[in-house]
């Protein structure tokens, strides 16, 4: 392709508290003219918000980018195109776009997917990587992720914990808020709730530290991450 096209920018933006982004994410953010990022149903923009902590973005154009929350593989494929012919009118003027994105843009990141068929699709497309939520979500809890030869297991939160809560090392479940209450039942049948907890939010202001599971509340927040120590 061209090499007057613009370049496509996945920039991860980290958890949450705006003192995380990196010294690359900000200058990327600052030189591109157009920043694109998720938008929910109710009109926020998580990763943006983030992102303003750190960087003036009152001259950027913003473009919301509306991902569906189907599981159906067909409807988010048809999302995915959708985006993607959003942010190639862009490309193709030459203008640079960097797409914000919560966390690592290599760890269950939306932005990846829209990386990956800009590239495919022949645009060149960058990396920048952030810092990930369980990282940051560790030094809260004052722990460590790994010691001596100990692996470490990133799991989502909705998946078959029942063999992967037995696996070696320390296991960490991301985005554990919308099966909060099956991980819970699947650590008390392993007998592992002493060696959890949970952090919501991590670095917002309504940032919520659980080390006893036992006692959750009801209305937790969809951004949850459980760490499971070795014991």
């Amino acid at each position: 392709m061209d090499n007057t096209f613009g370049i496509f920018y996945a920039v991860g933006v980290g958890p949450g508290d705006a003192a995380l982004l990196t010294l690359q994410a900000v200058r990327i953010l600052e030189r591109c003219s157009v920043l694109a990022a998720p938008q929910t149903v109710s009109g926020q923009m998580l990763a943006l918000d983030i992102a303003r902590g750190a960087v003036d973005l009152s001259k950027k154009e913003i473009l919301p980018l509306r991902f569906t929350m189907s599981r159906d593989p067909a409807v988010r494929e048809e999302s995915y195109r959708a985006i993607c012919a959003q942010l190639e009118e862009f490309l193709s003027r030459g203008q640079d776009v960097a797409m914000v994105n919560l966390g690592d843009v290599s760890i269950y990141a939306t932005a990846y997917y829209i990386f990956d068929r800009l590239q495919k699709a022949g645009f060149p497309a960058r990396m920048v990587p952030g810092v990930t939520s369980f990282s940051a979500v560790a030094a809260q809890l004052g722990w460590s992720l790994t010691e001596e030869n100990a692996p470490l297991h990133i799991l989502p939160g909705t998946a078959d914990l029942q063999a992967a809560l037995h696996l070696p090392g320390t296991k960490v479940l991301m985005k554990s808020g919308s099966a909060i209450r099956t991980a819970v039942a699947a650590l008390e049948q392993a007998g592992l709730l002493d060696c959890a907890a949970l952090v919501c939010d991590c670095g917002l202001p309504t940032q919520q530290i659980y080390r006893d599971l036992r006692n959750l509340p009801d209305d937790l927040s969809y951004f949850a991450t459980i760490v499971v120590r070795e014991r």
